[in-house]
């Protein structure tokens, strides 16, 4: 009788341990402050990006989303606040979800490297957690390598977001003035004026 007791106890362990492997995740990257590779920049971009001409947004439910941006290129000392992202009028109708079996080849075609345009491409991944389970992460960088793209930063999804992604993932109205900010926006506080004022 004991010998079948500890046989059962022991059968138990291994099959507690096979659950536990199972229900390990796989950490493809963790953030730990905004990643901003500017290799050979020519003068260099702002310290933080948040938003880029290509932005993609990594869930941990396990899907991807898209949106792009007509990104400004501000010059430091302009009035401009780098320190926070800027209010772009994002909406959940901006977000593209990405599928499984084509992701790597929408990233390919969509973010053209910088000879074939003629420009600079900026290119974001954010995740709304510091820790990325999601493999997509890997397909998406791996293509930015791939790429030799210089300009790209990962860092935490912005404040505005993961309101539209909470909105769109919940297929609720979305309404920015409804939404109680706590975090506050950088971008463009002051311009000097374009126009030169004589004094008489």
């Amino acid at each position: 009788m004991k010998r079948y007791i500890t046989f059962f106890l022991f059968a138990l362990g291994l099959s507690t341990c096979g659950k536990a492997i199972k229900e390990e995740k796989v950490v493809y990257h963790i953030i730990k402050k905004p990643i901003v590779d500017s290799t050979g920049s020519t003068p260099p971009p702002p310290p933080v990006l948040f938003y880029g001409h290509h932005n993609f947004i990594i869930s941990n439910a396990g899907k991807t989303y898209y949106h792009g941006h007509n990104m400004q290129l501000w010059a430091c000392g302009n009035g401009v606040d780098f320190s926070k992202p800027e209010f772009i009028g994002l909406k959940p109708t901006d977000l593209i979800v990405l599928a499984d079996e084509t992701i790597e080849d929408f990233v390919h075609e969509t973010v053209q490297d910088t000879s074939s345009i003629g420009k600079k491409v900026f290119v974001s991944i954010s995740s709304p957690t510091d820790s990325i389970y999601n493999e997509h992460f890997e397909t998406i960088h791996k293509v930015i390598k791939q790429k030799k793209l210089r300009y790209y930063t990962i860092r935490r999804t912005t404040e505005e977001e993961l309101a539209v992604l909470e909105a769109k993932m919940n297929n609720r109205n979305y309404n920015s003035d409804s939404v109680n900010w706590k975090e506050g926006f950088g971008g463009v506080k002051f311009l000097p004026p374009t126009v030169k004022i004589t004094k008489h």
